[in-house]
């Protein structure tokens, strides 16, 4: 007769129900963190990526410091203005760049966490005092970024009236009003196999995320090589039903601009390209995506240093 191996056989507490165990453990998010382990920099090659890319990073940071900031913000508003309209165009997003200019015109509202924004139209949103990341973050340098309620509401304007805001109440499951997380699993077309946490898993895997933020945002990494890493990072989560890929440049930006860099978009990058560099990312190869942020960054910045020096408000 067949006897049972004992390291097989499970006792079950008959004081535990098992439902509640299983929804604690979905909900702690550790399932799919520990599996995939996303914070993990040398798993997912960001170490070995800063090595290769080590003597731009120098160039970077050498003509970041030959430059002052100048007191006139007007170049970096520029700046701002076109990284957000290029930003969403990625996604195909209606948004104008008269729209974008408004929207950056009002860094200090408290006004996101003071409306409902999910009753609220497009069109009064970019009239509202809605504060601009960058703004912000210029005047928060060295901070660790934007917390979890702001990119929730950041999410709840990049999807508002246009074709993802349905996204959010079709489909079966639960309806999710703009600016909330997912409640049903996900997939998206352009990787069918990739794997994304359970939804009971997001709220914690959220926490974490910016948790591991706040904590790594003086870690080995250059900065610029870790917002590359947050921005994969992110995205793997997929925490809204839609616009991840634009929140998460969002946070990019705000990243970048809080460690004293300039937003910036990548140039010739179009939308089914930026998604197959931040799959390679997730699959460990980091390299084409960093390669991109930092060529448009060594970019940006001589654009900055050749506008500041015809104004006559920058010293090179």
């Amino acid at each position: 007769m067949h006897r049972p191996r004992q390291d097989l056989v499970i006792t079950v507490d008959k004081h535990k129900v098992p439902g509640v165990e299983f929804e604690k453990l979905a909900a702690s998010g550790k399932v799919w963190e520990d599996f995939f382990q996303p914070r993990d920099g040398e798993r997912y090659r960001y170490g070995s990526t800063q090595k290769t890319f080590a003597p731009i990073l120098k160039k970077i940071d050498d003509l970041k410091h030959s430059m002052r900031l100048p007191e006139r913000r007007s170049i970096l508003d520029s700046l701002v203005a076109e990284y957000a309209h290029k930003s969403v165009k990625i996604e195909n997003n209606t948004l104008h760049l008269s729209d974008s200019i408004i929207i950056n015109k009002h860094p200090d509202s408290n006004f996101m966490k003071q409306r409902d924004i999910s009753s609220m139209s497009a069109h009064d949103l970019t009239k509202a005092d809605l504060p601009n990341v960058a703004k912000k973050a210029m005047q928060s340098l060295n901070t660790p970024g934007i917390d979890e309620s702001e990119v929730k509401s950041i999410s709840a304007l990049i999807v508002k009236d246009t074709d993802s805001e349905a996204i959010c109440s079709a489909g079966w499951g639960k309806r999710v009003k703009p600016g909330d997380y997912r409640q049903t699993p996900i997939s998206v077309k352009s990787n069918p196999l990739r794997i994304f946490p359970y939804h009971d898993e997001v709220p914690a895997l959220m926490n974490r995320f910016f948790a591991w933020r706040n904590i790594n945002k003086d870690g080995l990494l250059h900065p610029l090589i870790l917002a590359c890493q947050a921005t994969a990072y992110f995205v793997y989560i997929h925490s809204f039903p839609d616009g991840n890929g634009r929140v998460s440049r969002l946070v990019f930006q705000d990243a970048l601009v809080r460690r004293e860099y300039l937003p910036v978009a990548l140039p010739g990058v179009g939308r089914d390209d930026y998604v197959r560099m931040i799959s390679l990312a997730q699959d460990a190869d980091p390299s084409e995506f960093v390669a991109k942020v930092l060529s448009a960054q060594l970019g940006a910045l001589h654009t900055f240093r050749s506008r500041g020096s015809g104004e006559g408000g920058m010293e090179a």
